[in-house]
């Protein structure tokens, strides 16, 4: 393998060569360990990778307007294209984003200059709030004490800042 070899999917530094040998015709297959994994080269029972990188990909049924990206995109690549897309794929792709993303709420970094502060706590706010509906529902009283007095203490936190 030369090092400008590049992963058939993902476009990142190939480190598995595949050679699949089809009636007397060739495919090479490039993948990256990620890929390689996703893809079951490493399961002997699991040789047919050209054929699935060969197949047509289904059309984009969302693009998200800020960046352009688009649900195939999402497949392939595993990851969204900008904080605009948590919103422009969260119904349709619903808890594949807490599986790939480990959240279905964007976690970004804070812009330059600002303290940083607003963001998770507007993150734990929301949750607080679900939180506090539950334990009234429940009768939970003290647990909804706590959790307003969490709130107004968030509240101050996100006027701030």
């Amino acid at each position: 393998m030369g090092d400008s070899s590049r992963c058939s999917i993902c476009g990142q530094p190939a480190t598995v060569d595949l050679t699949q040998i089809d009636a007397g015709k060739f495919t090479k297959v490039h993948l990256c360990d990620a890929c390689a994994q996703k893809g079951g080269a490493t399961d002997p029972s699991v040789f047919k990778l050209a054929d699935a990188l060969a197949a047509p990909s289904a059309p984009a049924a969302i693009v998200c307007p800020a960046c352009g990206f688009t649900d195939v995109d999402f497949r392939k690549r595993g990851r969204l294209g900008c904080p605009a897309c948590w919103t422009v794929f969260a119904d349709a792709l619903g808890g594949l984003l807490s599986k790939v993303q480990h959240d279905a709420a964007h976690q970004g970094r804070a812009p330059a200059g600002s303290s940083g502060a607003a963001g998770p706590a507007r993150v734990r706010l929301e949750s607080a709030r679900r939180e506090l509906e539950a334990a009234v529902k429940a009768e939970a009283f003290e647990t909804a004490a706590r959790l307003r007095d969490e709130i107004l203490r968030l509240e101050a936190v996100v006027k701030s800042s």
